[in-house]
């Protein structure tokens, strides 16, 4: 379900807040008659080597799902205190890198210069601005003032805390106290207005099936230069939309248990979010049944299990999907993450904003990148006998669980999974799926993950019927070639149902090419570098920040301290609180680990790439050892007090 932490909750309430604001500034609009055009910053997009053309690139960083609900105008002429110069102001996507969203450049796909990620789709008579899946899947690494684009990669974004920014200094640009801040926000946004382009089509996307919308120039202040008719005029067009308007008030409604459970919540910080956590209280934390004594907020819970944003390269090959290998379904798991990041269903009909024609074309952008090759020209040259000597201990090691997989018959591999008392890592997103929830409408408690799922297919059947999509183009859309039984499942629960998971096996050991690229590590990014992760857990850092993106070629994971935007707020991992913990993954071998051969598999991971559907072939691929765990027992994590690495 949502891939990112409070985005539809918090997306409703960036609408509700502009309407207010408008409201406001009616007097200000009507005697404030001076216009500030948008300057459009000029970026370069660094090279990379992941598979994807440019023009393909260029439409899969800016794609709408339909969960756009931002004035695209009112972001554009946005602006926030310049973090240089005192009592100055500047555009507020001028600041985005402060929250880890990537720059890209202007294109006939992105025609504002907005972040990778920040999409534009045409609602009625406004341009609206979102998020796509590519906000949290494309990376970036630094090293000197080089920069190197890794599409397909983790990256290091506070998504929610970018969001949170557009709420903020909307609000605080029509507090009263400062006049001159809200014309200057009006000259601006008529400004942007009189910029706004028509938005051209994706030719990836097939849109005999999909929606269509008004043509920009159908637009209100053509005719009359009044607030009051916009907002009209935008909720009518709204209210029309199958009772959207509506779901989106609900979710609004269900803020205070969001907000509630974040205060005892760990923070998720820069490239984590607890979409599970979050999409628990976002669906279900409002509802009740007085019948049966099941008041509003039951369904709560603590959003105490951040993941990290898993790297995407390969998928198309991946038989179980997320870190809890609980769908094969590629279109039920981005219906999920659509609305996630803001698109809105209605709870009696399952009408909805997401739009599947442009997922499946963003699905199939995706299955075209590659793992990264190593860039020697930025991060130095590979030592080839540490390499052979890591390959071969990475052979008798770690490929035994990574490297080593059953396929199905299509050709999918089916990862090997291993029970939470095995691995030993977090255990709280694992568990956390599968706590139960009363669903609406219903007085017969579901797992969460079989509730939402059930949420997601209902969205999807309602697509399909309203657009008429014929089942050829639905199964071309669901990859039924690669994936004909699609399913959920309780991964725990349903442990004994299916041949990877028999005793209560869970946590997936996916292929390592291209892992140097996706740091921080573990699937809750509790560990830094891969130097540490092949440490004892007593000794990896207990603590560490994230943030920049300065990249360690040594330890292969992101240097702790390196440069920063202006205004960037590092986050503070803090591995003794639930659903942080760097326990686990520590495997028979790893008392016999010297640093020699640490730095040795290092070095091997640098040169560890394959094309997707390979497989990598090794010597002597035998089982794995009795007992796979260290021969050491586990010990305590330091207290605070201790001395920290």
């Amino acid at each position: 379900m949502p891939s990112t932490r409070r985005r539809r909750v918090v997306f409703g309430l960036v609408v509700v807040s502009l309407l207010v604001a408008a409201v406001g500034s009616v007097f200000f609009w009507r005697m404030e008659r001076e216009v500030e055009p948008i300057t459009f910053a000029a970026v370069t997009v660094p090279d990379n080597t992941t598979g994807l053309l440019p023009d393909d690139r260029a439409q899969y960083y800016h794609l709408t799902e339909g969960g756009e609900v931002f004035p695209i105008a009112a972001l554009l002429a946005l602006e926030t205190p310049d973090p240089t110069q005192p009592g100055k102001y500047v555009p507020y996507l001028q600041t985005a890198d402060r929250f880890g969203m990537l720059p890209d450049a202007v294109s006939a796909y992105n025609p504002y210069g907005l972040p990778v990620g920040v999409t534009v789709a045409q609602r009625g008579a406004v341009q609206m601005m979102g998020l796509n899946c590519t906000a949290c899947h494309v990376g970036e690494l630094h090293m000197r003032g080089h920069r190197f684009r890794v599409d397909g990669a983790p990256n290091m974004a506070f998504i929610n805390a970018f969001v949170k920014g557009i709420v903020d200094e909307t609000k605080a640009t029509f507090t009263p106290d400062n006049p001159e801040r809200t014309a200057r926000f009006l000259r601006r946004l008529r400004g942007a207005r009189a910029q706004l382009k028509a938005l051209p089509a994706f030719p990836v996307v097939d849109h005999e099936y999909g929606a269509t919308d008004a043509s920009p120039t159908d637009d209100p202040f053509e005719d009359r230069d009044d607030v009051l008719s916009f907002i009209r005029e935008m909720v009518a067009r709204q209210r029309t939309r199958d009772a959207i308007i509506e779901a989106r008030l609900q979710g609004v409604r269900n803020v205070g248990f969001l907000t509630g459970s974040f205060l005892i919540s760990p923070l998720d910080g820069f490239g984590r979010a607890d979409a599970f956590g979050v999409g628990r209280n976002a669906l279900f934390g409002g509802v009740e049944d007085r019948t049966v004594g099941f008041p509003r907020g039951t369904n709560s819970a603590p959003s105490d299990a951040p993941v990290s944003f898993p790297h995407i390269w390969g998928m198309q090959y991946t038989s179980w999907l997320q870190w809890g290998a609980n769908t094969n379904s590629v279109m039920q798991r981005n219906i999920g993450q659509s609305l996630g990041v803001g698109a809105a269903y209605d709870p009696k009909t399952f009408a909805s904003t997401v739009r599947v024609d442009h997922l499946a074309a963003l699905e199939n952008l995706s299955y075209k990148i590659e793992a990264p090759k190593w860039p020697a020209d930025m991060f130095g040259t590979i030592d080839a006998s540490k390499a052979e000597a890591g390959k071969r201990l990475f052979d008798r090691t770690c490929a035994l669980c990574h490297e080593t997989y059953t396929k199905t018959p299509q050709g999918l591999k089916e990862y090997r999974l291993f029970p939470l008392d095995v691995i030993g890592t977090d255990p709280a997103t694992a568990l956390n799926f599968e706590r139960l929830v009363m669903p609406a409408a219903s007085n017969e408690p579901k797992p969460f993950g079989a509730a939402a799922f059930g949420i997601v297919g209902q969205v999807l059947q309602r697509y399909y019927t309203m657009k008429q999509v014929p089942e050829a183009v639905r199964a071309k859309w669901e990859h039924r070639d690669l994936r004909p039984d699609q399913e959920f499942r309780s991964t725990l629960r349903q442990s004994e149902q299916y041949p990877d998971s028999r005793g209560r096996k869970v946590y997936r050991a996916k292929t390592l090419r291209g892992i140097w690229a996706t740091a921080p590590y573990l699937h809750n990014g509790s560990v830094p570098t891969i130097y540490d992760l092949l440490l004892p857990a007593v000794q990896r850092p207990r603590t560490f920040t994230v943030g920049t993106r300065e990249y360690d070629p040594v330890k292969l994971g992101y240097a702790e301290s390196g440069p920063m935007p202006p205004r960037m707020q590092p986050t503070t991992i803090d591995t003794s609180l639930p659903g942080n913990w760097n326990s686990g993954h520590e495997w028979w071998f790893y008392p016999e680990l010297t640093d020699a051969d640490r730095y040795n598999l290092i070095e091997f991971l640098k040169t560890f790439w394959l094309p997707n559907e390979a497989d990598y072939q090794f010597e002597s691929p035998g089982p794995l050892p009795a007992e796979v765990r260290a021969s050491y027992p586990l010990q305590p994590l330091s207290h605070p007090g201790q001395t920290q690495r």
